[in-house]
């Protein structure tokens, strides 16, 4: 191999932690990072970008970390997968893919064989099992705790006004965003767009094509948004707006929109008949999170783990 490219597959396989007698090396934490940074690449940029980023490797590292320790838990136990069981578990992730062809790109984005596939997927089926077995297995939900959730938090359960939207957004600079400053290039922009618009009547063909958001490339109906969820300037214009009709350009932090109104609902209250079985369904999850919490630092405090 090349002095160069030794060097750089020394590089992708430096090793970023020691869990008890395995390693976790840079490329394995990048291939759960890159499809994170390809998004956040779209989002931010400069010093606000690396920090971002930072945040989200240390929480991947963090959840890597306890993977491992779960796994190697696992295997201590002695929980095996038969040959039967992963090929059901095989089939159903495949049966999630929407086409065909994805499960090869799928592989090839990431690097993987289908050997190695299917060695995650025995790996994810033995941590369910104990998991099973030593957390949710563990945790009980009473009806009286259900019902007593339910008379503490009656706001929980009523569903604000809300109306669904559909944006077209142009940041401002980076420059601008940070100083909290008017960026007139931006705006000059989305107000041609909005000529453009109110002359063609082609709102959607624009925000796909042009709209610098997380949802530009999103077909179909746009996304709800709760009254007091959106900065009070956004709230005003699209709950005053009617159902059809496009607000005008509305400024804020991050740059200028104009939203289109395709929906709204009015506030409701749910009834206890409605909501017990999700009531139980969140105690039940918020139990096994703490009992899980509580089991994994024990099971860290008793484990070697080297972060480098």
């Amino acid at each position: 191999m090349p002095p160069a490219r030794a060097a750089e597959h020394e590089l992708l396989d430096r090793v970023v932690a020691v869990v008890n007698d395995e390693v976790i090396t840079q490329a394995e934490l990048d291939t759960f990072l890159r499809p994170v940074y390809e998004q956040y690449s779209k989002e931010y940029s400069g010093a606000e970008l690396t920090k971002e980023i930072e945040e989200v490797r240390h929480k991947i590292l963090g959840q890597m970390i306890e993977d491992k320790l779960v796994y190697q838990e696992a295997v201590r136990m002695g929980i095996e997968i038969k040959d039967e069981d992963l090929e059901k578990e095989f089939q159903e992730f495949k049966s999630k893919l929407e086409k065909p062809g994805e499960l090869d790109a799928m592989l090839e984005q990431e690097g993987l064989t289908m050997k190695a596939l299917r060695e995650r997927l025995k790996k994810q089926a033995m941590v369910r099992q104990l998991q099973d077995r030593e957390i949710r297995s563990k945790v009980i939900v009473s009806p009286t705790e259900v019902e007593a959730f339910f008379k503490n938090n009656p706001d929980k359960f009523k569903s604000k006004e809300r109306v669904r939207v559909k944006s077209l957004t142009i940041k401002k600079s980076e420059e601008a965003r940070a100083k909290g400053l008017t960026d007139e290039k931006a705006k000059q922009r989305i107000g041609l767009l909005a000529q453009r618009i109110r002359l063609y009547r082609n709102f959607d063909q624009v925000v796909k094509d042009l709209s610098e958001d997380s949802h530009a490339k999103e077909e179909g109906p746009g996304e709800w948004i709760e009254r007091g969820s959106m900065i009070e300037s956004v709230d005003d214009v699209i709950f005053k707006t009617p159902v059809g009709k496009i607000t005008g350009v509305v400024e804020t932090p991050v740059g200028y929109h104009i939203f289109r109104i395709d929906a709204k609902e009015s506030e409701k209250v749910r009834t206890f008949e409605e909501v017990k079985e999700q009531i139980a369904g969140y105690l039940f999850q918020e139990k096994s999170n703490a009992r899980f919490h509580d089991w994994m630092e024990e099971v860290k405090k008793a484990a070697y783990i080297s972060i480098k």
